[in-house]
């Protein structure tokens, strides 16, 4: 792999904790694929120094933008000189560029790296129930994503009611045909994604029971740092699962034509 030196870019992807985030061996190749001299940097950043950081860094010409992981996407939706649609929608921003002036312009592409993704492995299907546990920030994304690509029912589950019931108010004022449910039910699931962090540590507990789900039920889970042991259970059911690091995959050309001004 290249090194960087004084003439390379640096998109920093930033998190806290950090030790988790893996995605610079898929950023960094990409971009050197790709005939850009840019290399990803994890940064831990606790929320209370995120604005001053992110604001300081951007000033360097050697910056190209910023990538936001847990717990800084709607801190950088707030921080944010102007977003684009999913990210207005949605109240949250993974992806940050900067213009003219230190100009600051965000966008969230989880949805469209997720929903790509599932349409890829052949596991959406908008006639079959869908059902997205977690509606923090990658949850409202992926929930925009399977509203907007024609999804007809979905069923939101969030450890606390509030955020899922906002983010179904939300969907069903711009979604009026969307059918949406909050009960915590799995036996009519198509699709069921993890969208919560849990998985992240060996000692998180399972987001839901998989022998809750039926046998043709299809699993995304987000997480693409390790095979969680939520992974390993859907496997040994014998359910179809795809993970976090297929997401990240199709992000990729999408924020990288973000960051580059191309889109």
């Amino acid at each position: 792999m290249r090194l960087p030196t004084g003439a390379s870019r640096f998109v920093f992807i930033f998190a806290h904790p950090a030790g988790h985030v893996g995605a610079p061996r898929h950023y960094t190749p990409y971009f050197h694929g790709n005939g850009l001299d840019w290399h990803m940097v994890p940064l831990d950043i606790a929320p209370e120094h995120f604005f001053e950081t992110i604001r300081a860094l951007a000033k360097s010409p050697s910056v190209a933008g910023f990538n936001l992981t847990m717990p800084h996407k709607p801190a950088a939706f707030e921080l944010c000189d102007a977003v684009g649609p999913a990210a207005e929608f949605e109240g949250v921003v993974n992806t940050i560029r900067i213009e003219a002036g230190g100009r600051l312009v965000g966008e969230s592409f989880d949805g469209g790296g997720f929903l790509n993704a599932a349409r890829e492995a052949g596991i959406f299907d908008p006639d079959r129930r869908c059902v997205v546990i977690g509606a923090g920030g990658a949850g409202r994304a992926i929930c925009h994503a399977l509203a907007a690509a024609g999804a007809r029912r979905l069923r939101i589950l969030n450890e606390t009611p509030a955020p899922a019931e906002i983010l179904t108010r939300k969907l069903r004022s711009r979604f009026v045909d969307l059918e949406i449910s909050l009960d915590e039910k799995f036996d009519d699931a198509g699709l069921l994604v993890n969208a919560t962090s849990l998985g992240l540590r060996e000692t998180d507990t399972l987001p839901m029971d998989p022998a809750r789900l039926p046998d043709d039920c299809a699993v995304f889970d987000i997480i693409a740092a390790r095979r969680t042991e939520f992974m390993q259970a859907c496997a040994a059911r014998g359910l179809k699962m795809v993970d976090g690091v297929a997401m990240i995959k199709h992000q990729l050309p999408l924020q990288t034509a973000f960051w580059r001004g191309e889109s």
